[in-house]
């Protein structure tokens, strides 16, 4: 009888042992599928898939778009050799887009130049001029789509000159990738919007002089944006020992463990009983005070680093604005006048939901 050895990241391989000890493999992965997965956290993403796209499937380039091109906006488009040869990335995205066939495809299905259009009818679009200036003889691709953040991924591959059109080969090749892609698009989604919603936090925080702080369950510090390293470093009344948020005074140590605690196990519950609670905390050799706002982080709504993040620690000076007005918002982040009616009751400490 065969035993498993080990299981290869994602499933992907099965390494077993049999009894004469010869290693077999009983489940092939696919070729490109760790450049698929790796490329989340590539700069620009798929760089590394890109290039062995060129191999694959015999193409001289590969191209990846995401989210749709508009007159306003092209689109962040990943092209591997966009710092040597621009020209014809920079005139697709300003003007071969739009009558393009393949600006957008029905999700999850490989479609070649003829599908989407018939030979008599390419000269009647301005996207065949750019076909022709490029030397351009086929095109093949697919767009996968995460309907939670509304990225579309589009992966378009050429082949030029007198180099034959795409094969039913070539359809299937690239159709192996779909399943993986549309796995990976999710993880990026998820990277890319839980990484904007952090940084978006915490500028937004720091430009109405609210310092944050991220704790996990024993009250370790895992995040703080620059007002709040501020008052840390200077131990204005707070201050980090081991890695764990303290209070200068033993009265507010336990005030605030208590209110922590009591959050924390609420958190863990299926139906938490508060999701918030307000405090304060004595100055630095003053009698001022910090007035503290702490509530529950929703992990599955954003994520603000490892370690299991569980509170968030609102600190700001008493007589200090709650929140900018809605003018202000809109003029320094550019949001829209529905956004900045949400994001101060986001900062009081409603969910996104509730708010």
């Amino acid at each position: 009888m065969a035993r498993t050895l080990r299981l290869a990241p994602l499933g992907l391989i099965l390494i077993c042992v049999n009894r004469e000890n010869k290693v077999t493999e009983s489940q092939a992965a696919h070729p490109l599928s760790q450049a698929i997965y790796e490329g989340v956290l590539e700069s620009p993403p798929w760089a590394t898939l890109l290039k062995a796209l060129e191999s694959y499937m015999q193409v001289p380039s590969a191209t990846i778009v995401l989210r749709r091109p508009r007159f306003s906006d092209p689109g962040y488009t990943v092209y591997l050799y966009s710092e040597s040869d621009g020209g014809a990335l920079e005139e697709f995205t300003n003007e071969a887009y739009r009558d393009s066939p393949f600006a957008q495809l029905p999700e999850e299905k490989v479609f070649t130049l003829q599908d989407r259009v018939a030979h008599s009818e390419l000269s009647t679009v301005q996207f065949s001029a750019f076909l022709a200036a490029y030397d351009v003889s086929d095109l093949i691709g697919f767009d996968v789509f995460d309907r939670a953040t509304g990225i579309r991924l589009r992966l378009r591959l050429v082949r030029t000159g007198s180099a034959p059109a795409f094969s039913q080969k070539d359809r299937d090749r690239l159709a192996s990738m779909i399943p993986l892609m549309n796995k990976a698009l999710k993880l990026y989604s998820a990277y890319t919007r839980n990484s904007f919603i952090e940084g978006f936090y915490k500028e937004l925080l720091g430009s109405m002089g609210i310092a944050s702080i991220i704790l996990n369950a024993e009250l370790e510090v895992l995040s703080s944006n620059k007002a709040a390293k501020q008052i840390l470093k200077a131990k204005d009344g707070l201050f980090v020992l081991g890695n764990a948020l303290r209070c200068s005074e033993s009265s507010d140590q336990r005030k605030m463990l208590n209110v922590c605690q009591a959050l924390a196990g609420s958190a863990r519950s299926k139906t938490p009983t508060q999701q918030s609670q307000s405090t304060s905390i004595a100055r630095k050799g003053s009698e001022a005070k910090w007035d503290v706002h702490i509530r529950i982080i929703k992990e599955k709504k954003v994520s603000f680093g490892g370690r299991g993040p569980i509170l968030v620690l609102l600190l700001q000076g008493r007589g200090n604005a709650v929140a900018p007005s809605p003018a202000r918002l809109i003029e320094k982040f550019g949001v829209t006048p529905a956004e900045a009616k949400l994001i101060p009751l986001l900062v009081e400490g409603l969910t996104l939901t509730a708010a």
